[in-house]
């Protein structure tokens, strides 16, 4: 399975969703699925917009940070 950014340590799929991809809802349904599975062995699976990739790179980051922090990461 390909994810598109794992932090193996903590155990985080980011997913960076595009809307033409991302917008169909069969699409949504597999990545429902697809999420779901992967929860079953412990991966947490945070899904980020290409517009919010964009549009919103500080707040993004520091929701990536956050996330890597609560999962065990530390950052100075």
């Amino acid at each position: 399975m390909y994810l598109d950014v794992y932090a193996e340590r903590e155990r985080v799929a980011f997913e960076l969703d595009g809307a033409a991809t991302h917008g169909d809802p069969r699409q949504r349904e597999i990545d429902l699925r697809r999420d779901a599975l992967l929860a079953t062995v412990g991966i947490l699976v945070v899904r980020f917009s290409h517009r919010r990739l964009l549009h919103e790179t500080t707040e993004v980051r520091r929701e990536v940070v956050a996330i890597l922090a609560g999962r065990g990461r530390r950052f100075p």
